[in-house]
């Protein structure tokens, strides 16, 4: 497979009678089963596959014993196809990882449960009216900055970096900066809306 070549950092595992293809070793986004080239795919992406000829896991193996839903067999003129494939595998990967993280924030029952975030964040949120997890995924992190702010609470870029990526289950030190010019802009939308003074650039305090 040119699954690596397209994408890079894919990883095979042996799993059933196939090799599960993995991104970042965490994340199965496709399998190898019978020369055939499965991947996985819900909703929007699902139904582009199948529009586009591709057949369920389940109807093409003949053993009924090993079922595997979400996947979906990959087409000749798909896999001849190197820029529409790699536009596929990276939509999967984003709808596994989307998925990975939404599982995460829902078994995280505190605040201080997610990643960056310990019992000195969860008490300044919860000051502003942010007591979950749950009520933070609805205000979002850009508007919790706003109502912290409001309430006269300083709140740093650093401190939205963490909230960020709390909500996308993911270390703030990980933060590249082109990541955070895309937040930053995020932000500066909200904080002008609401009457503050936006940020020039990511490190400016």
């Amino acid at each position: 497979m040119m699954t690596n070549e397209l994408i890079g950092n894919v990883t095979s595992k042996n799993l059933f009678t196939g090799y599960g293809l993995f991104y970042n070793e965490e994340l199965m986004f496709g399998l190898w089963l019978n020369g055939r080239f499965y991947l996985q795919a819900k909703d929007e992406l699902s139904s582009r596959l199948i529009d586009s000829g591709c057949v369920a896991f389940t109807k093409n193996e003949v053993d009924a014993k090993f079922v595997l839903s979400d996947y979906y067999c990959l087409t000749n003129d798909i896999l001849s196809d190197r820029v529409l494939l790699r536009k596929l595998l990276m939509l999967s990967i984003k709808q596994v990882q989307d998925r990975k993280n939404e599982i995460a924030l829902s078994k995280a029952n505190r605040l201080k449960d997610l990643p960056n975030l310990s019992i000195k964040y969860e008490r300044m949120l919860k000051k502003v009216g942010i007591h979950d997890v749950n009520t933070l995924k609805i205000v979002g992190a850009e508007n919790a900055i706003v109502r912290l702010r409001k309430f006269g609470i300083p709140a740093t870029l650093n401190t939205y970096w963490k909230l960020a990526c709390a909500l996308l289950n993911k270390n703030s030190e990980m933060l590249n900066r082109q990541q955070k010019e895309i937040l930053l802009k995020k932000l500066n939308k909200v904080l002008y809306e609401a009457g503050f003074r936006r940020y020039r650039k990511i490190d400016d305090e």
